[in-house]
């Protein structure tokens, strides 16, 4: 257990273990009390939203809007009705849609399930071959289904699945030289989550349980949207009647505009905003929490092997223990709750300016500029946002703190690498849509050949419906697993980057890694220069005989057959504990180098007590 710390610089520590497991104080109170606020208020609130509900909401029609003369929508669809405006599918339709939705969506659920299971328990051991094919697989299908539109007539899907196939090869291809790594980076996570399975199951109840919070603020601020009435518009300011309920109105330049316009009332207005406000928070809190959850576990895990040893070679060679996810999850919605809603809230503000700067870009060439400069920095602040939640569950700092110490310690050692970290992000992006994308074209043509005989020219729109949501459920099923071992790549960075900064190696296989980086400059706590990935040094040269009289050796000498400083304990292979999950002893060179040997001078005639003679002097 670390011993505790008021002061929460647990980063700076020596030779102590870095994981805080002790009773942690409650951090960064006004977010949680804040958050609790905006709940609450959603919560409750929303009740009166329910019951002041509109029930002709449904009614509502942008027809209506655009023609009608008395504003009045139950008048309006007793002459208009709702399937008139073609605003609904049709019976025949909706059942086909019903019909060929029971087929293949139950399909789609129990194969995206499965294969994601498989995926991620295939990543322990045959990393490499599943990123191999990941990339092969996607590219394959994607070439295959785009031949399969073309042979179909669907001409504009197949040239879209095409480029975006060719593109994503393109892709593979220039990144060759790090998918390597990619693979290894992948393996470790693979063997973190394979022995801290709980978090499975951890994620997923987090996101259902957030998945209820967030359909009822959404419930509760679509309800609030539609509590009001209708009335004319403010900028008619002249018309034209063409039939009953059916008008045109035109504005003071002869433009034509709404005939109605929709008022809600104004502590329906409040509500909305405030409901809006807690979704948006929740939906980056809910991804919080699970991040926090899965850094808080794999370091458990991580750290787990530096209890009691002092040296890197005891560190690296003791057994470990799974993480608590209960530990974790108890940390996370109690004394960290405040720093991860502290986070989310920056995440969240960090969303919406990304989301305005691509609206604005669309229509002003200076914006599209900005936003081309402004977005991969904003990108950067989100995953500098997630490094310091991960940071505040491995210390139980507060936020601001814990993202000062992390930045420190990246600043200190690898913020050059981050141009690294896109890659397993990219990848696992590309293969997951790819993959989705594949599935969905076959349910798409399935539902149309099953569903073209009996609705013609409509089956289209039942096929593409199908589809749709075949995709969503895929997508969403294979990201889980993706976002999972992301979280705990970014865990793992952390981690080490935690261990360079104490010149610690607890695992020295993910050490030899990211040791891996060519030409990374590594400044220590001291000021001294150390190179992560040095060039393979030759075999050193035969060891000579002692120079000192005495029997002692001088420090760092390297006796004949014996390890140099620093190195892995003896009987293990290739320098490295037995018992991990890759063997990198044959693809990596050693983490740190050994320290060179230098001789002395030979010592005086006579020894160093002897008295030089007169013809010496």
């Amino acid at each position: 257990m670390a011993p505790g710390n008021t002061e929460g610089h647990y980063l700076a520590q020596s030779g102590l273990q870095l994981y805080n497991a002790d009773k942690r104080p409650r951090r960064d109170n006004w977010a949680t009390w804040t958050y609790c606020l905006l709940a609450a208020l959603t919560v409750f609130w929303g009740i009166a939203a329910f019951v002041h509900t509109d029930p002709n909401a449904g009614l509502y029609t942008p027809e209506f809007f655009n023609s009608s003369s008395s504003c009045n929508v139950e008048a309006y669809a007793a002459v208009h009705p709702i399937e008139a405006d073609g605003s609904q599918m049709d019976a025949t339709g909706m059942a086909a849609f019903k019909k060929q939705a029971s087929i293949w969506l139950p399909i789609t659920a129990v194969l995206a399930v499965l294969g994601s299971s498989l995926y991620l328990l295939l990543f322990k051991r045959y990393a490499k071959l599943m990123v191999l094919a990941t990339i092969v697989g996607s590219v394959c299908f994607g070439l295959l289904f785009s031949i399969v539109c073309f042979a179909t007539g669907a001409v504009p899907f197949g040239i879209i699945l095409l480029i975006v196939t060719v593109l994503t090869a393109l892709f593979y291809w220039w990144i060759r030289g790090q998918l390597r790594m990619c693979a290894d980076l992948l393996a470790i996570a693979g063997r973190g989550l394979n022995e801290n399975l709980g978090l499975v199951p951890a994620a997923l109840g987090i996101k259902l349980a957030g998945l209820c919070v967030l359909v009822y603020g959404a419930a509760g601020f679509f309800a609030a949207i539609n509590i009001g009435h209708a009335g004319p518009g403010m900028n008619v300011a002249s018309y034209v009647d063409e039939g009953v309920e059916k008008r045109v109105c035109l504005d003071s330049a002869l433009n034509q505009v709404q005939c109605c316009s929709f008022y809600p009332k104004g502590w329906a207005g409040a509500y909305a905003f405030f409901a809006w406000c807690f979704v948006a928070w929740s939906a980056m809190l809910i991804m919080q929490v699970k991040l926090y959850t899965v850094a808080d576990t794999m370091a458990q895990w991580y750290f787990s092997t530096a209890s009691g040893a002092s040296s890197s070679a005891a560190v690296g060679g003791a057994a470990q223990t799974a993480g608590s996810v209960k530990l974790a999850l108890k940390h996370c919605l109690t004394s960290s709750f405040g720093s991860v809603a502290f986070a989310a809230a920056i995440l969240t503000l960090i969303r919406m300016v990304r989301r305005a700067m691509e609206r604005a870009a669309r229509n002003n060439i200076v914006c599209c500029i900005l936003n081309c400069i402004m977005q991969p920095l904003l990108a950067l602040a989100e995953k500098f946002t997630r490094f310091a939640t991960i940071a505040c569950a491995i210390t139980g700092q507060p936020f601001v703190p814990a993202a000062k110490a992390v930045f420190d310690t990246l600043k200190r050692n690898f913020l050059q690498t981050y141009s690294l970290w896109w890659v397993p992000d990219t990848v696992l992006q590309f293969a997951v849509t790819l993959m989705s994308l594949t599935w969905a074209g076959i349910v798409f043509f399935a539902s149309y050949g099953a569903a073209k005989g009996g609705l013609g020219q409509d089956a289209w729109g039942v096929a593409f419906g199908v589809a749709f949501c075949a995709f969503g459920i895929m997508f969403y099923t294979l990201l889980f697993v993706a976002g999972l071992l992301l979280d705990v790549v970014n865990t793992l960075y952390i981690c080490f980057a935690l261990d360079k900064d104490q010149r610690r190696v607890t695992h020295p296989e993910i050490h030899a890694i990211y040791n891996m980086v060519p030409g990374l400059a590594v400044q220590q706590p001291d000021g001294d220069i150390v190179y992560g990935a040095p060039e393979p040094h030759a075999a050193p040269a035969p060891a000579q005989p002692p120079a000192y009289p005495s029997a002692y050796a001088p420090a760092g000498y390297a006796a004949p057959g014996g390890a140099y400083p620093g190195a892995y304990p003896s009987g293990t292979s290739g320098g490295y504990p037995a018992g991990g999950a890759v063997d990198y002893s044959s693809s990596y060179p050693a983490a740190y180098p050994p320290a060179p040997v230098v001789q002395p001078p030979p010592p005086p005639v006579g020894g160093y007590g002897a008295v030089p003679s007169k013809d010496q002097i």
